[in-house]
Formats: C-alpha cells, sequence, structure tokens
C-alpha cells in the first residue's frame, strides 16, 4: 500500500479529472430537510436542470410551487469535494444552506527532482498529516485527515477536511467528511452514474448561541439526489444560451464556511 499522502494526490487528480469533464446538462431531484430545535423544521424539494459551464440552474419547486432561476440547489451535483469553496447561507432565508460556490479543483503535478542525480524524491503534503484508518480494506480504503500549522495559522476558513473514503478500483471519493468548531461536520456522498461520479447525499450541521445568547441551538440539513439524467439539450430554453462564465478560480488557501448564525 502506497503512502496515505501520496493515495491523497492520486484521489484529488481522480476528481479533479472527473470535475474539469463533466456533462453540459445535469437534471435531478432533490430533498432538502433543514431543521433548527424549537425554531423552524421544513423540507424543500425541487427538480433541478442545470447547465455547468457556470452553474445556471433552473429550480422547480414540487409539486406544484414556484420556478425560478439561479445556481443549482443547494449545490451542482459535479461538485469536488476536495476543491476550493464556500458556503454561504442565512437560516432565514427560505433556500437555507443554498449559496455554495465552486472553484478550480486543487491538482497535483507529478513528482520530479529538483536537481539531476536524484534517484527518489519523497512526496509529502504540506497542510495535512494523512494517515490510513484501520477499517481501510483493498477495496475502500479510510484516510485520516488531520490539518497542519501551515494550513490553519491565520486562516479564516472555519472547518477542515477530517475523513475520505476512495474507491481503490477508481481512486474517487466515495465519502468526504468536513469537521470544524461548534460541532461542525459537512459529509458529502458520492455516487457514479454513467460514468459521471456525482454527489448523492450532503449532511450540514452545527451549533451555534441562541437568541440573546442564552444557551445553544443547532442547524442541519440533510440533502438528498437522485433521478439523475444528462440531456444533450436543455428542457428550457434559457439554459442554452451562451453561458456567462466558468466556474470561478480561487484566491484562497483554506474553505470556508461564512454567513453562519453566531
Amino acid at each position: 500500500m502506497i503512502a496515505a499522502d501520496v493515495e491523497f494526490q492520486k484521489v484529488a487528480n481522480a476528481a479533479a479529472d472527473q470535475f474539469r469533464q463533466p456533462p453540459a446538462y445535469i437534471s435531478y431531484h432533490t430533498v432538502a430537510k433543514v431543521d433548527i430545535p424549537g425554531l423552524t423544521h421544513k423540507v424543500i424539494e425541487r427538480q433541478v436542470e442545470t447547465r455547468t459551464a457556470d452553474d445556471f440552474a433552473v429550480l422547480q419547486d414540487l409539486p406544484k410551487g414556484q420556478r425560478q432561476y439561479g445556481q443549482s440547489f443547494p449545490l451542482i451535483p459535479t461538485f469536488d469535494a476536495l476543491s476550493y469553496f464556500r458556503i454561504d447561507y442565512s437560516v432565514h432565508q427560505r433556500n437555507a444552506i443554498a449559496h455554495v460556490t465552486t472553484y478550480d479543483p486543487i491538482w497535483f503535478a507529478p513528482p520530479h527532482p529538483s536537481r539531476p542525480g536524484i534517484a527518489v524524491v519523497a512526496m509529502t503534503l504540506r497542510n495535512y498529516y494523512a494517515h490510513y484508518a484501520d477499517d481501510s480494506t483493498d477495496a475502500q480504503t479510510h484516510i485520516l485527515m488531520d490539518p497542519l500549522k501551515p494550513l490553519t495559522q491565520n486562516n479564516t476558513s472555519s472547518f477542515y477536511i477530517h475523513d475520505l473514503y476512495v474507491d481503490m478500483s477508481t481512486d474517487l471519493p466515495t465519502q468526504v467528511t468536513y469537521t470544524g468548531p461548534n460541532d461542525l461536520s459537512f459529509t458529502i456522498d458520492y455516487t457514479v452514474v454513467d460514468s459521471h461520479w456525482l454527489v448523492s447525499h450532503v449532511v450540514y450541521s452545527r451549533s451555534f448561541s441562541a437568541p440573546l445568547h442564552i444557551g445553544k441551538t443547532s442547524f442541519s440539513a440533510d440533502v438528498t439526489f437522485d433521478q439523475f439524467a444528462f440531456p444533450d439539450t436543455p428542457s428550457d430554453a434559457k439554459l442554452a444560451t451562451s453561458p456567462i462564465g466558468s466556474i470561478p478560480v480561487a484566491d484562497t488557501t483554506g474553505h470556508k464556511a461564512t454567513g453562519e448564525p453566531q
């Protein structure tokens, strides 16, 4: 078995390759269950069709609700959880956890010696200590990720990768989990449909101060994705126009969660 940090780099590159070769359009069904004990519990069900080049989507509330345009809800199914991304949401909005901005995926160049005559090149991760968990198998490995000081020091990001499960036959993640302060947890499950690597399930939760800072309450969003299809042409004419732009390039070295209630 290769070193865990080398395996992580292989997995990141495999995910990046998938992210850069998406289908032109994706349609899917999603159900989001949002819960804040004592304040709100709601279920948002939508049929979504997305133009992947710029994540422009038509969102139809089900069974017979509002039709609107915007970003994929709550994130584009081609989302690469090992890439840079940003979560913005407000529990006061109907779409709670509705805006996940994705950036260019991370990618590791092949190793090469710094000067002639070097026969061995060691690969390590600068920002994480990666090691295998005891439940790793030949079919699926489990990599534990411990963030290091060069990543966390002076970084405004509020959460970091903690667990990575990998299908060893494809080197693609089957599950990625982030953790952070205030009981923050963000878990993304994946499936492969017609050779496309896609998000199938997302769970986001954290605790925060209750009104007037009296005690704490919690926020959770449990979202499923299914009924995937990949049309050659979109059903909505607005999606057939030229893309506004491509996925933006990150200007940060960490993953951010902003707009969270305090």
